[in-house]
């Protein structure tokens, strides 16, 4: 996706989340839920003000943010390689926030919707969305499996990611079963866990093959 056509996703699709959020607020309830339980049974609660618009601002600021990180990283010409990729990630993040938000106002609105089955399949969308992140980035120090080996070696950057891909397609692909299958919930949420301790450590010990492979240096005589 091209920096223009992502810039005016991201415009429109808060813009209309904003609207939408406007419409339906006097109709909130003063009190609104805002947090609810892997089963989905409210657990949390706000003012109507704060409940319908914090989530509003970190949306916007969450795209601010990454909108900015490819003009600020020190190796901000590596993503020229993968930055259509990365902002089809960027919008696919605030629409998922948006569909959160929609969900959140329907339900405070009285339509007391299986909140967990239907955020499944978005969350499975946002894993397979890192995955594919994570087979297109270059190293950098913003996106990706950053850890102190990968930022040291190029082969390490690529062998860790695409271990890393893996991880979050499976993850993303598990759950997509939430939706029928409460319990994928869980195993879907455990894989990306032990998964990116798993990736931490494969990198790890892939730079330290990488070391002891790597020919001694010669010495002047």
């Amino acid at each position: 996706m091209k920096n223009k056509t992502a810039l005016f996703a991201l415009v429109a699709v808060a813009g209309l989340t904003a609207a939408g959020t406007a419409w339906v607020y006097p109709q909130l309830p003063a009190v609104v839920v805002t947090h609810w339980n892997v089963r989905g049974a409210p657990n949390g609660t706000m003012s109507r003000a704060w409940g319908a618009w914090l989530p509003m601002g970190l949306m916007v600021g969450l795209a601010a943010l990454l909108w900015v990180v490819p003009y600020i990283d020190p190796r901000r010409q590596n993503y020229a390689a993968f930055r259509k990729v990365y902002n089809l990630f960027v919008v696919g993040m605030v629409v998922f926030l948006a569909y959160v938000q929609a969900l959140s106002l329907a339900w405070n609105l009285g339509y007391h919707l299986p909140l967990a089955q239907m955020l499944a399949p978005a969350l499975g969308g946002v894993f397979l969305a890192v995955g594919r992140l994570l087979q297109a980035a270059r190293p950098n120090w913003f996106v990706g499996i950053r850890t102190p080996w990968t930022l040291s070696s190029p082969s390490v950057w690529r062998k860790t990611h695409r271990v890393g891909v893996w991880v979050f397609f499976l993850a993303g692909v598990v759950m997509f079963a939430g939706a029928m299958w409460e319990p994928a919930l869980w195993v879907s949420v455990g894989l990306v866990g032990m998964g990116s301790l798993a990736v931490v450590v494969y990198s790890w010990a892939a730079y330290e093959r990488e070391r002891r492979s790597a020919p001694p240096p010669s010495r002047d005589i």
